[in-house]
């Protein structure tokens, strides 16, 4: 493993124990084992590789809701895809924590804010391909990206915040049939 990615595994780990805004490049140098100074070398600052990192702690929570999902029809499984990304997000809390903390950040730092709304939009069109919305209109299946994940960080937010009074996955079902029954009056 190189120093870059030593890097990246130390900074996921201070990600996971001290949270975005309480770990130092010390913090991440001591957890990787790498040099200090090596982080400006192929980071620039330690902000570019606490976000590196959390993007990758971020797609490693998606890779294993993907692999959850692997051999369910998402679309005919509402509530499994929700039981199934709710269990993901209390297994990998710390990730969300952290997310949280450098969303604060965007707000100062135009170039996060950038990288941000990328990853979002990205987001949004993956999340339609994956839940099988390929076949519609690319519009249309942006909207229904962007439904899913308005879905998806709200849900991140409230189970953070209160897991015990946050939507179940049942109560999400129960919702969107209530929802669609008043679409089609």
């Amino acid at each position: 493993m190189g120093e870059r990615d030593k890097l990246i595994d130390g900074a996921k780990r201070c990600l996971q124990e001290r949270g975005y805004a309480h770990t130092t490049a010390r913090d991440i140098a001591r957890a990787s084992g790498a040099n200090l100074a090596s982080i400006g070398y192929h980071f620039g600052s330690k902000d570019a590789l606490l976000f590196e990192a959390m993007l990758e702690a971020t797609t490693d929570w998606a890779d294993g809701l993907r692999q959850a999902l692997a051999d369910d029809v998402p679309r005919e499984g509402f509530e499994t895809l929700w039981q199934r990304a709710i269990e993901l997000l209390d297994l990998h809390r710390p990730v969300f924590v952290a997310n949280i903390e450098v969303f604060a950040q965007a707000e100062r730092l135009p170039q996060l804010r950038q990288a941000l709304a990328d990853a979002q939009e990205a987001a949004r069109l993956e999340l339609a391909d994956w839940l099988g919305e390929a076949t519609l209109p690319r519009a249309t299946q942006r909207a229904v990206g962007a439904f899913y994940l308005t879905l998806l960080t709200g849900l991140i937010m409230q189970r953070l915040i209160d897991p015990e009074r946050a939507p179940t996955a049942e109560t999400l079902t129960e919702a969107l049939h209530a929802i669609r029954a008043r679409a089609v009056e």
